[in-house]
This record gives C-alpha cells, sequence and structure tokens, in this order.
C-alpha cells in the first residue's frame, strides 16, 4: 500500500502503544495518592471525555489543515505534557489534581492526533486499499491501545511511578518521527 501507509502506520501503533500505557498508568497513579473510587474513576474518565467535548471540533480542524503537522504538534503536545509529570513525580510535586489535569489534557491531544490519523489515510493510500488500511489502523488501535499497553503501563507502574510515563513520552516523540517522514503530494486548493 506504499511506504506513506507504513509511515502512518507506524505512527499510528506506537502512539497507540503509548496511550494504552496511559489507559493503566493513569488511574493507578491517582490509587496511589488516594484510596478515593471516584477520584480514580475521574482518571479514566477524563482520559475519555475529551473525545466528547472536542471530537467534532477534531475533526472539522484536522478538515482544514495540514493533517500530518497536526498530527506533529499533538503528539509534542502530548510529550510536554507527559514530561511535565515526569517532573512533578520525581520532584515530589504531583498531586491528584495534576494527575487529572495531565489526563484530560493528554486525551484532548489524543483526539487531535487519532482525528488526523484517520483523515490521513485516504491521502496515502488509493481508493480501492482504504478498507484494508482503515483495517490495519483499528487491529493496531485495538491490539496496542486496548490490549498490550495496558498490561504494560500496569507492569511498567509496578517498577516505579514515574517508568510508564517515560515510556509513553518515549513512544509518542517515536510516533513524532515516524509521522514526520511521510511525504505529501499537495492537493490542490
Amino acid at each position: 500500500m506504499g511506504v506513506g501507509f507504513r509511515w502512518l502506520l507506524a505512527s499510528s501503533w506506537t502512539s497507540n502503544v503509548g496511550d494504552g500505557i496511559a489507559l493503566a498508568a493513569a488511574p493507578l497513579l491517582i490509587a496511589s495518592m488516594t484510596s478515593s473510587p471516584i477520584l480514580v474513576a475521574s482518571g479514566a474518565i477524563l482520559q475519555f471525555l475529551p473525545w466528547l467535548l472536542i471530537g467534532l471540533h477534531a475533526g472539522a480542524i484536522a478538515d482544514r489543515f495540514d493533517r500530518r503537522r497536526l498530527i506533529m504538534v499533538a503528539n509534542a503536545a502530548r510529550a510536554v505534557v507527559v514530561v511535565a509529570l515526569i517532573v512533578f513525580l520525581v520532584t515530589g510535586i504531583a498531586n491528584i489534581w495534576i494527575v487529572l489535569a495531565v489526563s484530560f489534557l493528554y486525551g484532548a491531544a489524543e483526539v487531535f492526533v487519532d482525528t488526523s490519523g484517520s483523515a490521513l489515510l485516504p491521502m496515502v493510500v488509493k481508493s480501492a486499499d482504504l478498507g484494508t488500511g482503515n483495517a490495519r489502523l483499528q487491529a493496531g488501535f485495538l491490539v496496542a491501545n486496548q490490549f498490550a499497553g495496558p498490561p504494560l503501563g500496569a507492569f511498567l507502574f509496578a517498577a516505579g511511578s514515574a517508568w510508564p510515563f517515560l515510556v509513553q513520552t518515549l513512544c509518542v516523540t517515536l510516533a513524532i518521527v515516524l509521522i514526520s517522514r511521510l511525504a505529501l503530494t499537495p492537493l490542490p486548493p
């Protein structure tokens, strides 16, 4: 399906591993800070709430701007937010409210990455390959984000509270590098 698709697929799968790590690590971090089930559940909810709040807007923005660049900027924002959390964890400043804010901000940027990635697919594959390409992107989402990422996040959290977030940052940064390799032909206005 082409080199462009492989770069998009590699970037998507890599960032989805980081997203899956966050699915387990953020609630575990909150659970280690409090015994309140409401706050623990809030950590998980805040990762998905941006889809409800800005999902449609992210789609409209992805239709109007350079999708590859939007993915790179949103992934860079995710990396910055998670690095800030790592700094707060290492220095001992982190509290529940910081973790909740990071969960929401990370989720908001994830909306832009996933929406732009899906919208980018028709630009890198032929019309006949859209079904196969979308299936591979979704398979990567299911395997990396839903199946492999959360256990990896829990395992890394057991090694230390900052480790899953460090690996998450590395995944998102690698996703930026991979998507930057994608060369697009300019579309007519």
